[in-house]
């Protein structure tokens, strides 16, 4: 994983009491081996939904600046409004 990315995860996982990311995905898969479970753990899938949502919200502002700092348009109303692209309806559902 990218190693920004990784940073997000593990941030993300410390905001939920875990040491990094690898430490939450390892608590998850042991309560799968304790219970013998083959189903998905709904937990699980809402900390990764949550995560790949802050990493996705990283590079929607990453571009939304981007475009800011590159738009060939003198005439700041032509500019791509940040608040477009960093859209909550963008996020995971």
């Amino acid at each position: 994983m990218h190693k920004e990315k990784q940073e997000i995860f593990d941030t993300y996982a410390k905001s939920e009491g875990f040491e990094n990311w690898n430490d939450l995905i390892k608590l998850y898969n042991e309560r799968v081996v304790i219970t013998l479970s083959t189903t998905p753990d709904i937990e699980l899938d809402e900390h990764i939904f949550r995560a790949c949502n802050l990493v996705q919200q990283e590079q929607q502002e990453k571009i939304a600046e981007n475009i800011k700092m590159h738009t060939p348009y003198e005439d700041k109303d032509c500019w791509i409004d940040k608040d477009s692209i960093t859209n909550p309806e963008n996020l995971i559902q």
